[in-house]
C-alpha cells in the first residue's frame, strides 16, 4: 500500500504544481528499492498517458457523476483504474483494497465507501487490450488543443501514429562516448555486465537497451556512454562541429548536446556554455567530468539577453519549447501546458535566435533546434528570423535525407520515424 500511496500523492503534486515528474525523483526515489522505483515511474507515466481513457470508461460504464466528485476522490479512482487496466500484474482485488484503505486514511469514511463501490464494479468490467487501446480511446489521451495541433501539422495517418507512439513505453538509449571507447568495445564490455544492446538505425553512435540497466553499470560511472534519445543528437550532427572551432551552446543544461560536440571533435572544440539556471551548474560540470571532456567557459544568462565579448564560428540553440516531441517520455507535460504558454514560448524562441545572430562570425552558422513537433515553434520561427535578418540564409547539410523537410531544415517525426520528436535548422551568416 505504501507504493500506491506515494503514487497517488505524486499524481496530485504533479497536477497541482505543474512540475515535471523527473524533477521529483530526488525527493521520491532515494528511499525506494530498485523494483519499487521502476514500478513508481511506470505507474505515474501510465497515469498521465491513460487517465482520460479510464475516466471515460468509469463515467460511461459505472457512474456518470464520477467527474463531478472532489478532485482528490477523482484522482484516487483514476489511479486505481489506470493501475488495474494498464498494468497486467495488478488485476486483483489488492488494487481495490489498497486504494480503499488509502481513501480511509486520507479522505475519510464516506468518500472511501463511494470509492469502494466504484472500484468493486470496475473489477467486474471485462475490457480487452483491443478496446483499451482502440483509436477512439487513444484520441482521448491528449488535451484537445494539443490533438488539434498534431492533426493540423500532420496528415491524418501520421497524426494518429504520433498519438499511438506517445502511448507506448519509451525505449532506453545510450550514446557511445567515442572519445573514451568505441561502439564495438562498449558492446563487449556491456555483455560482461549482462547488458544487451542493439544498433540504432540512422544514429550510428547510439545503442538501444534490450536487457539490463546501464545506469548502475560501472561503465556509466567511467563515462563510457551518455543516456540520451537518438533524435536529440540530430542538432549537433547538423551543426557539424570541427576541431578548433569556437562554439557557443546557448541553452546548454544538462550538457548532453555540448558533450557530444566534444566527443565528435576529440575534445578539441573551444566550447562556451550558457544556461539560464545557476542551479544546473553542478549537473553540467558533473556530466562533462564523467565523460572526460572539457569546456572553456560557463555563464548563466537569459539566452534572449545574452552578452559576450566573443564571436563564434557556430552557435547551437536548443530553444525552450513545448516539448511536444517528448510527450511519450514525459506524458505529464501534455497536461501542464496551455496555448497561451506556447505563444509566449514562440516570442522567446525568436528573441533568442535574434540575440544569437549578433555573435556569429561572417561565414559562421547557427543551428536552431527544439524538441517540438509543432511547425510554429520550428520552421515558422526560422522563416520569421530570415525575414528579420537578411544576412542569414538556410545552409544545406548532406547525409540527412531521411529527416530533411527542406534545404537546411530537418525533423524527426515520431509518427514517421518512431523516435522522440526533434527539429534542427542550419542557418549561415553570409555577410
Amino acid at each position: 500500500m505504501k507504493l500506491r500511496s506515494i503514487f497517488y500523492k505524486t499524481v496530485i503534486k504533479v497536477f497541482n504544481s505543474g512540475m515535471m515528474f523527473e524533477s521529483l525523483y530526488p525527493e521520491l526515489l532515494p528511499d525506494l528499492n530498485e523494483r519499487d522505483k521502476r514500478q513508481l515511474i511506470n505507474l505515474v507515466n501510465q497515469f498521465f498517458r491513460n487517465f482520460p481513457i479510464v475516466e471515460n470508461i468509469l463515467i460511461n460504464k459505472i457512474d456518470k457523476k464520477i467527474d463531478k466528485q472532489k478532485f482528490k476522490v477523482s484522482m484516487l479512482l483514476l489511479c486505481a483504474g489506470v493501475e488495474y487496466f494498464y498494468l497486467n500484474s495488478s488485476k486483483d482485488y489488492a488494487v481495490v483494497n489498497d486504494y480503499v484503505n488509502i481513501a480511509k486514511k486520507t479522505l475519510g469514511l464516506h468518500p472511501s465507501k463511494y470509492i469502494n463501490a466504484i472500484l468493486r464494479k470496475m473489477t467486474e468490467l471485462k475490457l480487452g487490450e483491443d478496446e483499451l487501446n482502440s483509436m477512439d480511446n487513444i484520441l482521448l489521451s491528449h488535451p484537445e488543443w494539443i490533438k488539434d495541433r498534431i492533426f493540423k501539422y500532420s496528415p491524418k495517418e501520421v497524426a494518429e501514429n504520433i498519438l499511438k507512439f506517445n502511448q507506448s513505453i519509451p525505449s532506453l538509449y545510450i550514446r557511445v562516448n567515442n572519445y573514451k571507447t568505441t561502439k564495438k568495445e562498449l558492446v563487449e564490455l556491456l555483455k560482461i555486465e549482462n547488458i544487451e544492446v542493439k544498433n540504432v538505425e540512422y544514429f550510428p553512435d547510439f545503442l538501444k537497451m534490450i536487457k539490463g540497466n546501464p545506469i548502475h553499470s560501472k561503465l556509466f560511472d567511467e563515462g563510457m556512454f551518455y543516456i540520451q534519445d537518438p533524435s536529440h543528437s540530430m542538432p549537433v550532427l547538423v551543426l557539424q562541429p570541427k576541431k578548433n572551432e569556437k562554439i557557443l551552446d546557448l541553452c546548454s543544461a544538462p550538457g548532453g548536446k555540448a558533450t557530444y560536440i566534444q566527443e565528435l571533435t576529440k575534445n578539441k572544440t573551444k566550447l562556451f556554455l550558457n544556461d539560464i539556471s545557476q542551479k544546473k551548474k553542478k549537473l553540467i560540470i558533473n556530466n562533462f567530468k564523467r565523460l572526460g571532456v572539457d569546456f572553456n567557459k560557463l555563464t548563466f544568462q537569459e539566452a534572449e539577453k545574452f552578452q559576450s565579448f566573443d564571436e563564434f564560428d557556430k552557435v547551437l540553440i536548443d530553444a525552450p519549447c513545448s516539448g511536444s516531441g517528448n510527450f511519450r517520455r514525459h506524458p505529464e507535460s501534455r497536461w501542464n501546458k496551455d496555448e497561451e504558454q506556447i505563444e509566449l514560448l514562440k516570442k522567446l524562441q525568436l528573441d533568442i535566435l535574434k540575440r544569437a545572430s549578433k555573435y556569429v562570425k561572417k561565414g559562421g552558422v547557427i543551428v536552431y533546434s527544439t524538441c517540438s513537433i509543432f511547425n510554429d515553434e520550428n520552421n515558422e520561427i526560422v522563416e520569421k528570423f530570415l525575414e528579420y535578418d537578411q544576412d542569414y540564409i538556410l545552409d544545406n547539410v548532406e547525409g540527412f535525407d531521411t529527416f530533411k523537410i527542406s534545404d537546411g531544415m530537418f525533423a524527426v517525426n515520431p509518427g514517421t520515424h518512431h523516435y522522440e520528436g526533434s527539429f534542427a535548422a542550419r542557418i549561415k551568416r553570409i555577410r
